[in-house]
Parts: C-alpha cells; sequence; structure tokens
C-alpha cells in the first residue's frame, strides 16, 4: 500500500485535520494507517502529530501506537468524524468496514 489519497487527505483537511486524534491539539501533520497499510481506506486513518503521536519516542507514558486499545479508540474516532461529514463509503471502504467490524461494534 502506498500512501493516503489526496482525496482522503482533503477529507480530514476539511473537517479538522490539524486537531491530533490523540491530543486534539492543533499540531496533526500526518495520517497515520491505522492498522498498517493495509488498506488506504480513509476508515483507516488518523490526524496525528509525527513526533508527539507516532513516534515511539513522543508517546512516552501513552500506550503503543499499535496496540489494541489505541487502534480501537482511533478507528472509532475515525468512524463518528467521516459520519458527521456525511462520508459516502466507497465498495473498498465498506469492505474494510466489514473485514474489521469487530473494532466498530464496541461501545
Amino acid at each position: 500500500m502506498d500512501s493516503f489519497t489526496h482525496e482522503t487527505r482533503e477529507l480530514f483537511d476539511e473537517g479538522g485535520y490539524a486537531n491530533s486524534w490523540e491530543t486534539g491539539k492543533n499540531n496533526a501533520d500526518c495520517l497515520h494507517h491505522i492498522l498498517g497499510r493495509v488498506s488506504n481506506s480513509p476508515y483507516n486513518a488518523a490526524p496525528l502529530n509525527n513526533f508527539k503521536d507516532h513516534q515511539p519516542e513522543g508517546r512516552k507514558g501513552l500506550p503503543a501506537i499499535s496496540s489494541p486499545e489505541v487502534r480501537e479508540k482511533y478507528l472509532q474516532r475515525t468512524k463518528r468524524y467521516l459520519d458527521s461529514i456525511g462520508y459516502e463509503p466507497t465498495e473498498e471502504d465498506k469492505e474494510f468496514l466489514q473485514k474489521y467490524k469487530s473494532f466498530f461494534n464496541k461501545n
């Protein structure tokens, strides 16, 4: 998988890409593949600050970015965000949501 598409980046730019999913601060400068590069679906994207939120040395005192609880938190936050802006999932997005539905079906 390559990087996210321009269209995916624009989805997050328009609605607050600058706000990190981890801290809520206006300092996000990258989109992170939440479950790794298994998909470039917007549902697999989380805006983060590359050093403070994404790199291990910046996450002191926080769970690892690859931990199940962090992945679940980011996936659910991304889905809520995309729903809130009225994003219509593509077929690829629907396949991603179906494949990883266990992350989305929790309260």
